[in-house]
């Protein structure tokens, strides 16, 4: 919620620092800004909580094919989050995110047999109607 409205701040007022003429950096150029942070923070964890392990084990250690995949998913998703927030808003992004989770949840059930109670059959109709009432044009002459 709130970290993705000040992303969504921070990002289109330095749009609007850069003046009509300055191109906007390039979606490249700010993932790896982001990227950095989060290897610097992440990197710092690391080194408080598993030191020793690192330092004996090397920092690879266990990394199999599953932790990849996570790897992977998680740098697309991001790419795909700084995409929405490049051409959308922070808006269309909560609405996007709770499009998958119903998304999720139906495939869930389909390929695992997940038990969907009526509190997740009210969260989707909360989402439909939303998503409705969002992008819904005219809705003043359409109800009265």
């Amino acid at each position: 919620g709130f970290a993705s409205v000040y992303t969504e701040k921070v990002i289109k007022s330095h749009k609007k620092s850069l003046g009509e003429n300055a191109a906007p950096p390039s979606l490249a150029y700010t993932q790896v800004q982001l990227a950095f942070m989060s290897l610097l923070a992440i990197g710092a964890y690391a080194m408080v909580m598993d030191f020793n392990e690192i330092v004996n084990y090397g920092l690879f250690h266990n990394f199999n094919t599953g932790a990849v995949c996570t790897v992977l998913m998680s740098a697309l998703g991001g790419l795909t989050v700084a995409a929405v927030l490049k051409f959308a808003d922070s808006i269309l992004k909560g609405y996007a995110t709770a499009l998958s989770v119903i998304l999720t949840g139906i495939l869930s059930k389909v390929l695992f047999g997940t038990e969907l109670n009526i509190i997740y059959a009210m969260g989707v109709v909360n989402v439909v109607i939303a998503v409705f009432l969002y992008n819904g044009q005219n809705l003043d002459e359409m109800m009265c």
